[in-house]
């Protein structure tokens, strides 16, 4: 009977995980889950989105500018200790944002190990954009923005658990 009820608890838990995840929900509307990470906005008006999708982990750089940079392209990030990671660039949006400013937000696929490493990192975080004009756009972000990383990611792995199976 105690073998009984602990599976029966054990199953309400797993099936409710979702209600009290910090990073997961599910849209009303299409009935998706889906998981994101976001920093607080950094004193330039910077903002970092992480996902997880179809393809891999998904960074999403939002950086509020007085005109258009075009930023297109891969980019780089160097960390304290001096190590140099690559974004695989994808796309980027553009929108009117407050006060006559310009959103401009890229977003690039990463690896698991470098969310990690940002998890994990100490001091600040240097984000190079390549950009039209001026040639990068350098947004700077302190580590312990990203002290939840390691959680976004075990939640996520949990919530999405079939998007894991194949990699």
């Amino acid at each position: 009977m105690k073998t009984f009820l602990t599976l029966i608890v054990l199953a309400v838990f797993l099936w409710s995980s979702p209600v009290f995840a910090e990073f997961c929900g599910v849209s009303s509307e299409s009935a998706a889950t889906s998981c994101t990470f976001k920093t607080s906005y950094t004193p330039k008006d910077a903002r970092i989105t992480v996902t997880h999708t179809q393809q891999g982990w998904a960074m999403t750089v939002t950086v509020t500018l007085k005109e258009f940079a075009m930023i297109e392209g891969d980019s780089t990030v160097k960390t304290k200790d001096g190590e140099v990671y690559s974004l695989e660039y994808v796309s980027t949006r553009r929108d009117m944002a407050p006060r006559r400013k310009v959103k401009e937000m890229p977003v690039y696929l990463v690896s698991e190990a470098f969310l990690q490493e940002l998890g994990s990192g100490k001091g600040k975080v240097l984000f190079f954009l390549s950009a039209e004009e001026p040639k990068e756009v350098e947004v700077k972000f302190t580590s312990g923005m990203f002290d939840d990383m390691d959680a976004f990611i075990t939640e996520t792995k949990t919530v999405l658990a079939d998007q894991f199976k194949d990699g």
